[in-house]
């Protein structure tokens, strides 16, 4: 009996996985970090990942062989310090798979990102979720905040990953110093389902997380989710906030 089950449990994981590819968008200005984000990547423990590396307005400086990551090279769109937006969008125009995940070329994301973000679609119908928002670690801070019971402006940043067809709706970002909350505020005022994850996988401009956070959970979030079943509640869910308009 136990075997059937855990047999069924990796089925559904390889199902959920195989299903919901992601596509990571990395801008980048050619910063030396940039190798750092993208051993990230490659450090991933599950493998079914791909990414588009655009060098906004320079040529590259990097040569990678993986067939997983695309690198190009466009005209200058990023015009200031707060226009990777730009970039972003242009990025996700590119993308083919059922997910798009995010990653400046200053930035890192722990080992297990891919992992956290299907055990959170495995917690609940897929389906019914459109964005994973984790915790992100800048220097001392963790936004959003271990306490939150939701996201708010100058606490949360681009430590998500939205489905693709939220792009594909003319959802996008608009280049500003809250291009991140504003990008979320919009689609989460368009009804979209989110969860903001109680794990801290992203790391600002850090180039090692072997850190001490592991340990350190925050609330679970669901936004603009109203068909949580009390089981699902008696499976670590802390909080839930109904649709706010």
């Amino acid at each position: 009996m136990n075997n059937t089950m855990n047999l069924s449990k990796r089925s559904s994981k390889e199902n959920i996985v195989n299903n919901n590819r992601i596509t990571f968008i990395i801008p980048t200005i050619g910063r030396d970090s940039l190798l750092y984000s993208i051993n990230s990547l490659l450090n991933q423990t599950i493998e079914n990942w791909y990414a588009i590396i655009i060098f906004d307005g320079i040529k590259k400086n990097i040569n990678i062989s993986d067939d997983r990551i695309k690198i190009i090279e466009i005209d200058k769109l990023g015009k200031n310090i707060n226009s990777a937006g730009e970039v972003r969008n242009y990025g996700m125009s590119l993308v083919e798979t059922e997910w798009i995940g995010f990653l400046d070329d200053d930035d890192i994301i722990a080992d297990d990102y891919l992992e956290c973000f299907y055990k959170e679609l495995m917690l609940v119908n897929n389906n019914d979720l459109s964005v994973v928002i984790f915790r992100m670690k800048m220097g001392d801070r963790i936004i959003p905040k271990l306490d939150a019971d939701n996201f708010y402006i100058c606490d949360v940043g681009i430590s998500f990953i939205i489905k693709k067809d939220i792009y594909d709706n003319n959802i996008k970002f608009i280049p500003d110093g809250a291009e991140d909350y504003l990008y979320l505020d919009l689609i989460r005022k368009n009804n979209y389902k989110m969860v903001i994850s109680p794990y801290i996988k992203y790391y600002v401009r850090e180039d090692d997380c072997t850190d001490i956070e592991e340990k350190i959970l925050g609330n679970r979030i669901y936004i603009n989710k109203k068909n949580i079943s009390s089981k699902l509640l008696l499976n670590g869910y802390l909080k839930i906030i109904y649709n706010l308009e």
